[in-house]
């Protein structure tokens, strides 16, 4: 026998001795888990993460597991990449186990989701003008798989139409106190937020009255403007225009409606709330600038319009704002030991608001309306070249003349009247002529330019007189707002 042949037989002897692809007990198998990275804070639709676990090796089995954490589930426990679902405000420690035989490792990572935050808009407006016996409730809406509920804890007699919107009607008692509750809900997790408000009465809401609305057309096209209604929660809602059949309302029933009408126009507009059996009503002035916009004198509530003239803005009305009546304004006819030369006595209010009052000199210069002047004889002057010059400027200034300026004929108080034999104030040249104050006075001497126009005389001037014996229209000018 060669030594090849002794060779082969002593390997072959071996096998047949330990056997075929027998392993030490002591060797060591290669396992190494990666269960991936972790997952903080999240907000996911359902509360659920992919996860990212390294694949394991051929032989091996992987299986992953929740340590830490209640209610959490795998969508598939041997998938390295498995849905893990979990629930709001919960913090999991999962773990990523390899086996291969009798032996494992692990790794561990941490998975967690943000907590529910119920939140109630606290904007729900406190003024009972707005808040009636009715209200919005208004929450942030639920997300990712949650539920939301609103629910009454106090008071009595109240009702939440749809509590499954995070936007509810509520309708309770007239002057109650009432808590409510928003609960979000998502598993085994419930949370809520409470809120406490007091009702009134149901009260309609119109909006502000807006009386020199402004819109980009021009002044002889129709005007729009959207309507500012509140309609209290639960509630059905009706516009009725009261004085005036130019006007449009294009949907009544809608608290923001359109509205058409026409410029230099008042529109008044009621606005009717109903809900069960109570009904409220409130009402609106609207009007569109036209020719004129309009100024409220706040220390009366006076409207004046006015017109823009190079640059401008001149009061379109006389002004008639009681300053120390008797003292230093007068209605026409009504002075201590005062005669009527012409006319009569403004009696009516209607001609009081035509023909305004007439100012002495101290009340007219110093003490105008915030914002307001006297005009100057040079911004006066200006106007009547304007419209042609001294011959033939009077028929746009007068009224329903071009200029929009409307001067009329009220008539002056002339003092201490040398044509009465007692020197007795008397009133004349109402309907006859106007004469305007300037703020070109002398103050030492009362003695300055006055804007004359007269019905008798085709011209239109300036008079040089002695202010401190006459009291006089007066037409406030201001800076374009």
């Amino acid at each position: 026998m060669n030594n090849k042949l002794i060779q082969k037989s002593i390997s072959l002897l071996l096998l047949l001795v330990f056997g075929f692809g027998c392993k030490n007990d002591t060797e060591i198998i290669k396992i190494t888990p990666d269960a991936g990275p972790s997952f903080i804070d999240i907000e996911s639709d359902g509360y659920m993460v992919e996860l990212s676990a390294r694949p394991v090796d051929n032989g091996q089995l992987g299986t992953w597991k929740v340590y830490i954490g209640d209610n959490g589930s795998f969508e598939d426990i041997h998938n390295p990449t498995s849905k893990f679902y979990g629930e709001p405000g919960v913090t999991y420690q999962l773990i990523w186990e390899v086996t291969d035989g009798e032996q494992y490792k692990t790794d561990l990572i941490t998975v967690s989701y943000k907590e529910l935050k119920p939140t109630i808009h606290t904007n729900i407006p406190q003024d009972t003008l707005f808040h009636n016996i009715s209200t919005y409730l208004t929450a942030t809406a639920p997300k990712y798989g949650a539920a939301g509920s609103w629910s009454i804890l106090e008071g009595e007699g109240g009702v939440i139409e749809m509590i499954n919107d995070s936007t509810a009607t509520f309708v309770g008692l007239k002057n109650s106190d009432y808590k409510v509750q928003w609960t979000l809900t998502f598993g085994n997790k419930i949370v809520s937020e409470e809120l406490d408000f007091v009702t009134d009465e149901l009260q309609a809401y119109a909006g502000e009255d807006q009386l020199d609305i402004i819109t980009d057309l021009n002044s002889e096209e129709k005007k729009y403007y959207t309507l500012q209604g509140f309609l209290p929660a639960g509630a059905d809602g009706n516009w009725t225009l009261l004085n005036d059949s130019n006007g449009e309302i294009f949907h009544n029933k809608l608290p923001h409606s359109l509205f058409r009408g026409d410029p230099d126009t008042e529109y008044e507009l009621a606005w009717n709330v109903q809900l069960g059996n109570t009904v409220s009503s409130d009402t609106v002035k609207l009007r569109f600038r036209g020719k004129w916009g309009i100024w409220v004198d706040e220390r009366d509530n006076q409207k004046y319009r006015f017109v823009e003239i190079n640059g401008l803005e001149w009061m379109a009305d006389n002004y008639n704002y009681a300053q120390e009546p008797g003292a230093q304004s007068w209605y026409y006819g009504y002075g201590y030991r005062a005669l009527i030369e012409d006319g009569h006595a403004l009696d009516d209010e209607e001609e009081r608001k035509r023909y305004g009052r007439l100012y002495y000199i101290d009340a007219a210069m110093n003490r105008p309306p915030e914002g307001w002047r006297l005009p100057t004889s040079i911004e006066l002057d200006d106007i009547i070249r304007l419209y042609g010059g001294e011959l033939y400027a009077k028929e746009a200034l007068k009224v329903g003349g071009e200029s929009g300026l409307e001067i009329n004929y009220p008539g002056y108080l002339s003092f201490s009247d040398p044509s009465d034999p007692a020197f007795r104030h008397i009133f004349k040249s109402q309907e006859k002529e106007t004469l305007i104050m300037t703020s070109d006075i002398n103050p030492s001497t009362g003695m300055g330019y006055v804007f004359l126009m007269n019905t008798s005389i085709p011209n239109v001037g300036f008079a040089v007189m002695n202010t401190y014996f006459n009291g006089m229209t007066v037409r406030y000018v201001r800076e374009k707002q």
